[in-house]
């Protein structure tokens, strides 16, 4: 079974349970939490949830909300339904964005936990905070170039940047321009690597990890999915060249 196969399944269940719970059905409040406890653990829903189901952590707290939101159970199915639709929709489109299947499905295998854990508070974040999903970003090919070193035991300076922790792994890796003779591969890489100085300047630029003036112009969501994109395809090049790697050196 697949992961948004899983996850589908999750979600369907946790809806039907909500809806049992907000309509009168005798649910107990610990099968409420149970059923948030997963869909909140999975990696495909995490990112996507509404704010509600991380806010009302307890069955207490979503029985409130129920009698906030409206005082008829159809006013709490429609509530219901909208709120959890578009993460419906993602699934049954199987996570359709711009790169994220493949960058998902490399991230995964890095066996890294904080590469994962970037990966979601870039999707938590891109919708609602372009600069924190910027800096997250930079922060996600950091990591990658990080794990990939440690793992080829390759030496890096503690303070090293994002360009010189990129270029000394594209160098442990074969992926420097000059390791290359042919013209197209050159361009590409050296393409990478424009990519990188930019992604270390738009988050200087419009990151969260600097102090702001009120002249400062901020980001949108096309910005935060431009460094978000381009971020993955880079992490993912990466990972996927070392697993290569690694595979040809078992042989």
């Amino acid at each position: 079974m697949s992961d948004h196969q899983t996850a589908a399944i999750l979600l369907t269940d946790f809806q039907k349970l909500c809806i049992n719970f907000a309509t009168g059905t005798n649910v107990d409040y610990a099968d409420y939490e149970e059923a948030r406890h997963r869909v909140v653990s999975d990696i495909v829903l995490h990112p996507r949830l509404p704010d509600w189901v991380f806010e009302k952590r307890f069955g207490s707290q979503f029985w409130t909300l129920m009698k906030e939101t409206s005082d008829n159970y159809a006013g709490r199915r429609a509530f219901l339904y909208d709120s959890l639709g578009a993460v419906f929709d993602y699934i049954e489109k199987k996570g359709v964005e711009p790169s994220s299947l493949s960058i998902e499905e490399a991230l995964k295998t890095c066996n890294s936990r904080t590469i994962e854990d970037l990966w979601l508070k870039i999707h938590s974040r891109r919708e609602s905070d372009p600069e924190g999903a910027i800096t997250a970003a930079r922060s996600l090919v950091e990591s990658t170039c990080k794990f990939i070193l440690d793992s080829l035991a390759v030496h890096y300076p503690p303070n090293a940047d994002l360009p010189a922790l990129y270029g000394a792994t594209a160098k442990a890796l074969t992926l420097g321009p000059g390791q290359h003779k042919e013209e197209v591969f050159k361009q590409i890489l050296s393409g990478c690597h424009s990519v990188i100085h930019g992604l270390a300047a738009i988050r200087n630029a419009f990151g969260d990890a600097h102090g702001k003036n009120d002249q400062t112009p901020k980001p949108s969501k096309r910005h935060s999915d431009l460094a978000v994109n381009s971020a993955g395809t880079i992490a993912t090049f990466l990972i996927s060249t070392y697993e290569h790697r690694v595979k040809m050196a078992k042989k």
